[in-house]
């Protein structure tokens, strides 16, 4: 792989730079013996300048694909090291007679260095090393070695720090030569897998087109047949409609009677409920009425009785007044005046039992005319019951006329799914006929081999009988499309005239139901409202009265001589600590 080899160069290349840069450090070193004694802060700031004159190498994040550059390893020869080493050994004299060191040289590529190739501008304008150690280590002082070596101890360990960074690298770069690897793997996994659905797709291909040339075959055989068939359809098709067109005429006519007779039977309701109101008002005016007489009634016999009562106490005081005025024989002025208040008192009396004939032949006309308002009332009543099961039987006419109307809006509603079921399949057919026909005419207008091999009269005779086939095609097309916008006008009539009727009968059920009277309503929760036992004993025993008058006149009579007994007895007492007053 070319950019493994790469990476192989660029770590070779790292190492050789930090050699170099090792080299520039023992060369500052060096220089800086000589400044040393005068100023004893020079070891820090020559450290310093020492790690600043060590530029690090950037990181690189991604690696050239492409690049093959290796450069030379600069090897530093041992003849050079041994020489270094025996300048150390001489004395210090001859070490002052060296030459003075030159300065250090920046290698930039327009300089003495090589110049760099591609992909090696990263590394421009670094140091570069000597290729061996500098001739004048006789003037390093054996008293500054420790000092240097501290300082070759410091920048190992840089160097340790920066191979340890570089090793990162390296482990970063073999994870994604392996994920890369993987991903590569993965890739020919899918590209095998893509390669067996293209040739299945090829094969499907293959055999989808026998089968298109089968069915293209199949057609052509099929057609006449077809074209048969869909006739016989067509007049099936046909007759179904007249069918179904002349049972909804049939719906309708059922429709509209039903109407009428609802109008017809809405109307009669009307005017019994009417009457049935009529009666009620004359039932309870009679009602009143005897009420009203049976109270005055009442009212006059207790007068009469009270009345009599009084009389009769008062003849019998006068009786006694007269009994005893007899057995006296004297007969004075006050005597002849009772005598004289007696007659009035007779004649009195004769009035009052005038009055009291009177009375009681009006309470025998009432009793009379109480009778024959409980006969009306008893005819009313049975009125009413035939007015109430009348209007049951009305109702119930009413209910089975609503269950025949929606029975028949159903069958409207099902003629309808019906009739779009058919103008679906019919377009549906016509759908299908047309791609036929767009079959037919790519399949005539599409060369094929085997029509190179036909005579000019047999492509002829095809191509006529193709174009016959098309036009009776069309003309089936054409037809079939009249009818069915025919049916859909058809169809859009009859959801007008189903809103009409729905409208009509949802407005003459509203009337209905604002016309109906609550006198009915009203009397059953009066019925429901008696829930308690004393109520419906009460209820029970006004029942037993009205239907037995016998009952009724008993308890009348029974109330009368109840009432006149207590007040003869409450008249005729006396009480046991009574004194009568004596007469002077």
């Amino acid at each position: 792989m070319s950019w493994f080899a790469d990476l192989a160069g660029r770590a070779e290349t790292l190492l050789n730079n930090l050699d170099e840069q090792t080299g520039a450090v023992l060369r500052n070193n060096g220089s800086a013996l000589k400044n040393r004694p005068q100023s004893p802060a020079f070891t820090e700031a020559s450290l310093g300048q020492r790690k600043r004159l060590s530029p690090k190498l950037p990181k690189r994040n991604s690696i050239d694909s492409k690049s093959t550059y290796a450069p030379a390893i600069n090897h530093q020869s041992r003849s050079t090291i041994k020489g270094s080493l025996d300048n150390v050994r001489q004395p210090p004299e001859r070490r002052r007679r060296s030459p003075a060191r030159k300065p250090i040289q920046h290698v930039t590529p327009n300089q003495n260095g090589p110049k760099p190739l591609n992909n090696d501008y990263d590394h421009c304008g670094l140091r570069k090393r000597r290729f061996s150690l500098p001739t004048d280590l006789e003037l390093v002082n054996h008293e500054s070695l420790t000092y240097d070596l501290q300082n070759l101890e410091v920048e190992n360990a840089m160097l340790k720090n920066e191979l340890n960074v570089v090793n990162r690298e390296v482990a970063d770069l073999i994870d994604t030569l392996k994920s890369t690897e993987d991903e590569l793997n993965q890739v020919h996994d899918k590209l095998e897998t893509l390669e067996k659905t293209n040739q299945r797709l090829s094969l499907d291909k293959e055999g989808l087109l026998v089968q298109l040339d089968d069915l293209r075959s199949k057609i052509e055989e099929v057609s006449v047949v077809e074209l048969s068939q869909y006739r016989s359809e067509k007049l099936a098709l046909d007759k179904e409609n007249t069918r179904l067109q002349e049972k909804n005429s049939d719906l309708e006519n059922v429709i509209r009677n039903l109407t009428d007779e609802l109008h017809n039977r809405n109307s009669a309701h009307t005017k019994i409920e009417n009457d049935l109101r009529h009666a009620q008002m004359q039932v309870s005016e009679l009602e009143q009425g005897c009420e009203k007489r049976q109270l005055e009634c009442i009212r006059l016999e207790r007068e009469w009785e009270a009345y009599k009562l009084r009389v009769k106490s008062m003849l019998t005081s006068k009786d006694n007044e007269i009994k005893t005025l007899r057995e006296g024989s004297d007969m004075n002025q006050d005597t002849k005046d009772l005598i004289e208040e007696i007659d009035k008192l007779k004649d009195e009396r004769e009035e009052l039992s005038q009055i009291l004939s009177r009375v009681k032949s009006e309470c025998s006309d009432m009793k009379k005319q109480i009778s024959q308002l409980e006969s009306r009332h008893s005819n009313a009543e049975r009125v009413v019951t035939a007015l109430r099961d009348a209007m049951k039987e009305e109702r119930a006419a009413r209910n089975k006329a609503e269950a025949q109307v929606n029975s028949l809006s159903k069958e409207l509603k099902s003629f309808q799914f019906q009739t779009g079921q058919t103008i679906v399949n019919l377009r549906t057919a016509l759908h299908d006929k047309e791609e036929e026909l767009m079959n037919l005419k790519e399949a005539s207008s599409d060369p094929t081999s085997d029509t190179s091999a036909l005579n000019v009269g047999d492509y002829d005779v095809m191509h006529s009988i193709e174009n016959e086939k098309i036009q009776f095609l069309t003309q089936t097309v054409v037809q079939k499309q009249g009818k069915i916008d025919a049916l859909l006008a058809d169809n859009n009539m009859l959801k007008i005239q189903l809103d009409k009727l729905e409208s009509k009968y949802k407005s003459e059920m509203a009337a209905l139901r604002a016309n109906s009277h609550s006198i009915i309503h009203l009397q059953e929760e009066r019925r429901t409202r008696t829930s308690s036992p004393l109520a419906k004993l009460s209820l029970r025993m006004g029942l037993i009265i009205k239907r037995f008058p016998i009952l009724r006149i008993f308890i009348v009579f029974y109330m009368i001589g109840l009432h006149f007994w207590v007040m003869t007895v409450l008249l005729s007492s006396t009480p046991e600590n009574y004194i009568r007053p004596s007469k002077s």
